[in-house]
């Protein structure tokens, strides 16, 4: 009820004394700072892309920055305000229209500011775009958060008011300076991948002095007269309060949800560390790495726990699997067609569940598994590589090419190799390695590794770097994402700088075949520890060819074919010696000979390993693509040479040594080869009739279903029976081809070097079960049956062939000690 002393204290159009409530004011910067700390996480964590979820997603953000941030802390902070001695007749009261209307309206200027900034600051190419649309959002940010104080004001129902236009300006100035530099500092860290929790904590606080900024710059200059009393109930005064509060608790509530969410993603980047992942590594035409917007590149689970005892032998480049996918990639039309009868078969088998999320739903392969293991992953490769193109928008057979070593992710260790497995620790020398570190042979262990991550490469234009940019993705330097990136697979921060620079090389390798020409290779392989594989010494830089140089422009004639003979069965040191001790009276013959040898000194230079002084010259002229002379008509000789085993080392950072079997699988990988047909022939015989088997198991469950009750338990086991045949006939494939590797390098001899040879190849372990002993016998028929259908001999395999054919005079001639060479000039 109306009080008549407060009528005479203050009367009608007087103006009141103003005060303020200490705490009230600070909560109302509390209040703000909730507003826009929930802001700047919805922010941070939006959608990207094409379609409405990243609108509602500003939307959202506009609506706690004016809702909460604004107009919250504006009525939080208007209530601090007292008139007079505080009586309840001349306080602020609101219009509930205005009201309303004060937290509707800026929302809508917010949301075109945020737009404009996100559209052309993440996406513009010239730095005036990008900046001028930071100063459109904080112009409208600003001028909204202004805009709501003053209209809200405007509602006070019993006082009229008036405001210095000094404050009014100020206040306005301050609210648009200080969001522009808030927003400024969120998309440009943002955009450099530094945008941390610390960092958006002091933008939420930036944010939020701003707008306590503009409010009480303009609550001091403003000052109200008395037009009416109010005749109420006291709680009249504390209505917008009450709805300020409880709009703050839903705030708080998703700033505690946001807050689950980043631990629980936390949580999957370490369990991912542990996993099976495959990677794409894109890179735009200036170098730079695609990666999302939390600074990741664009990864998924291929199979949640990997047991490596699930294969017969580690998952690394010599590994069947590693090869196999390592070619598919570089063909993935001959594949495409199989994935959805994959996706399936894996459904129908229980690795994956439809209606789970990638990351989610796969199981793992257990050791029990060891007949279908091998099958089972290469088909979650393909429906992972294809569920990737998928979000990437672009076809499979644009999704890059898998590289060639596999990075063991959750390791902690200070050496600067690459660790290729996770039960040994062996390391392959990397290039910043140093020299006495490769002499000793000594690399720092990886003291522990938990999974593994399969990376496929590529390289694309400027027109897909920037659809990939609309998709919601940038590209970045190596330096401003290295430590995301490191952090989320638990490897040192220096391994993955080398490992993206080695990536970005190999994306932009050229795998040409030369078409005429002849060529000097050569032809080193070493003996690993214990006898049990090969390996070849090939180019860093290529390693799909051997070293090699150009001995002449086209093939030779049957005179320098001649000159060639006599060299037949000599060491490279023999051959320069007789070239330099030539009296040779024939001027043509001489020059060709000082080519020759000219050329051998350039090899030198491109291989200089000492066991390749030791290497015997093989005068036999082959193909560059064996079989294959319409592709290719360059011709080959070589130097062939066995380095001694107990020199695992290299001379030069140029040179490394990978797996023979894989140095075959680069051969038949090259764009033009043959084999390449032979495979898609194999996949379709492998996995062509995964879904004929689904719909004869269909139809075998509705026939016992309708008749007999115990048909679910039938119907399993039918189903399995099939899976498992299925399954174990990708192993005959893989096996058979291990067989047939075999047989060709032991038809070249039966000495003790010829079964060196043969235990380079992948050996079949020793069968653990009847099935496996079955499979392999299978295989073993299968082998010899379809002989026919097996892919050409390539270039790796004929040097093999003669390198074991010189095995008595290489193993003869193998240096005891390192002796000065003599230095021999060809003019």
């Amino acid at each position: 009820m109306l009080r008549p002393e407060v009528q005479d204290k203050y009367l009608v159009g007087t103006t009141p004394p103003i005060s303020f409530l200490p705490y009230l004011v600070f909560a109302s910067f509390l209040v703000s700072l909730t507003g826009t700390f929930t802001t700047v996480e919805l922010l941070h964590r939006r959608a990207s892309g094409i379609g409405w979820r990243p609108w509602a997603d500003i939307a959202i953000c506009s609506v706690t920055f004016g809702l909460v941030a604004v107009w919250c802390m504006h009525f939080v902070g208007n209530r601090a305000i007292i008139l007079g001695d505080g009586e309840l007749e001349i306080q602020l009261y609101y219009d509930e229209t205005y009201a309303v209307l004060s937290a509707i309206l800026p929302i809508i200027p917010i949301f075109i500011g945020l737009s404009v900034a996100i559209r052309f600051h993440e996406l513009g190419r010239r730095a005036i775009v990008r900046y001028g649309s930071l100063a459109v959002c904080g112009l409208c940010t600003g001028g909204a958060a202004t805009m709501m104080h003053f209209l809200g004001n405007i509602g006070i129902e019993i006082c009229s008011m008036s405001a210095n236009w000094a404050n009014v300006v100020g206040s306005a100035a301050i609210a648009v300076v200080i969001c522009s530099v808030g927003f400024g500092l969120f998309f440009y860290w943002g955009k450099l991948w530094m945008n941390n929790i610390w960092r958006r904590i002091f933008v939420s606080i930036t944010l939020a002095v701003g707008i306590c900024g503009m409010h009480w710059t303009a609550a001091t200059g403003t000052w109200y007269q008395i037009q009416s009393y109010h005749d109420g109930e006291e709680a009249d005064q504390n209505v917008n309060l009450i709805v300020a509060y409880c709009l703050l608790t839903i705030s708080c509530i998703a700033c505690v949800i946001l807050g689950f969410i980043k631990q629980r993603q936390r949580k999957e980047e370490k369990s991912r560390a542990q996993q099976a992942v495959l990677a794409i590594a894109t890179f735009d035409p200036s170098g730079k790495l695609l990666v999302n917007k939390t600074g990741l590149m664009p990864c998924q689970t291929i199979i949640q726990h990997f047991n490596q005892g699930a294969f017969d032998d580690e998952l690394d480049p010599s590994h069947p699997v590693f090869q196999w996918i390592f070619r598919v990639t570089r063909n993935w039309t001959g594949i495409s067609d199989l994935i959805p009868s994959m996706r399936e078969n894996l459904q129908l088998v229980g690795y994956l569940e439809a209606t789970s999320s990638g990351n989610k739903r796969r199981n793992s392969l257990h050791e029990s598994d060891d007949a279908t293991s091998s099958a089972t992953f290469r088909k979650l490769f393909c429906v992972t590589a294809d569920e990737m193109a998928t979000a990437l928008d672009i076809g499979l057979e644009k999704l890059g090419c898998l590289y060639e070593d596999v990075l063991t992710t959750g390791t902690m260790t200070n050496n600067r190799g690459t660790w290729t497995g996770t039960h040994t620790t062996k390391t392959t020398p990397d290039v910043n390695m140093t020299v006495n570190d490769l002499e000793s042979g000594r690399v720092e262990p990886v003291v522990f590794g938990k999974g593994q991550m399969l990376i496929l490469s590529r390289k694309i234009d400027a027109s897909e770097a920037h659809r990939l940019q609309q998709l919601g993705y940038s590209f970045a330097e190596i330096e401003q994402v290295s430590h995301n990136i490191a952090r989320s697979l638990q490897i040192p921060c220096g391994d993955l700088e080398d490992l993206i620079i080695r990536l970005h090389a190999f994306s932009e390798r050229q795998y040409s075949v030369p078409k005429r020409g002849t060529y000097l290779a050569s032809f080193l392989v070493q003996p690993r520890p214990g006898m049990k594989s090969m390996d070849v010494v090939v180019p860093r830089a290529n390693a799909g060819r051997l070293p090699m140089v150009k001995l002449d422009d086209d093939q030779l004639d049957s005179h320098q074919l001649k000159v060639l003979s006599t060299f037949h069965g000599l060491t490279l040191d023999r051959c320069l010696a007789r070239i330099k001790a030539s009296s040779e009276t024939n001027t043509k013959v001489s020059a060709f000979m000082r080519k020759f040898g000219s050329q051998i000194e350039a090899l030198l230079r491109e291989c200089p390993e000492e066991a390749l002084h030791f290497a015997i010259f093989s005068a036999q002229q082959l193909d560059m693509v064996n079989g294959q002379t319409d592709f290719s008509q360059a011709k080959v000789f070589a130097f062939c040479g066995i380095k001694e085993i107990y020199v695992q080392s290299l001379q030069s950072f140029s040179l490394k040594a990978i797996p023979f079997s894989f140095f075959k699988t680069y051969l038949r990988s090259q764009t033009g080869c043959a084999d390449h047909a032979v495979l898609v022939q194999r996949n379709y015989d492998e996995f062509g009739c995964l879904q004929r088997a689904q719909s004869d198991a269909e139809t075998s469950s509705s026939s016992l279903s309708s008749k007999w009750p115990w048909s679910l338990r039938k119907e399993k086991s039918l189903s399995s029976e099939r899976s498992w045949n299925e399954e174990a006939n990708s192993v005959d494939n893989l096996v058979n081809h291990r067989l047939h590797t075999r047989t060709l390098t032991a038809a070249s001899g039966h000495s003790m070097w010829g079964r060196v040879v043969m235990t380079s190849m992948e050996d079949i372990k020793s069968p653990k079960s009847k099935s496996n002993f079955k499979v392999e016998m299978h295989s073993m028929k299968k082998a010899k049956s379809n002989m026919a259908d097996q892919e050409n001999q390539t270039l790796a395999d004929l040097l093999m062939m003669i390198t074991t054919a010189f095995r008595g005079s290489l193993m003869s001639r193998l240096p005891t000690s390192v002796e000065p060479r003599t230095k021999h000039s060809f003019a």
